[in-house]
């Protein structure tokens, strides 16, 4: 399955990007899936920063419905999978020297 940009299809999809677009400006972040108390949320990953911002106020009934927004959504800011995996994968490192 190929992921598709879910902005082109989703208004309320292209209006969270947009919100995260705005608070994330000049740094290099990915879409994740996380499980909340009440299902399936999405967060923001910030290359070589600890941890996730999490986004409240939009919940999945199951993670392949976040999955492919997340996705989706890595898709629309020009992330392919691997990319997004490495930005996660880098707030796992702990502080990065020079930076």
């Amino acid at each position: 399955m190929t992921t598709q940009d879910i902005t082109s299809r989703n208004l309320e999809a292209a209006i969270l990007d947009q919100k995260v677009a705005g608070t994330f400006r000049d740094k290099r972040y990915a879409f994740v899936t996380v499980l909340a108390d009440d299902g399936w949320q999405l967060g923001v990953a910030v290359e070589d920063e600890p941890g996730y911002s999490p986004i409240t106020g939009k919940t999945f009934q199951d993670r392949a419905a976040a999955r492919e927004w997340a996705d989706g959504l890595n898709q629309h800011i020009g992330l392919t999978t691997h990319a997004a995996q490495n930005i996660v994968i880098s707030t796992m490192r702990g502080p990065v020297r020079g930076k």
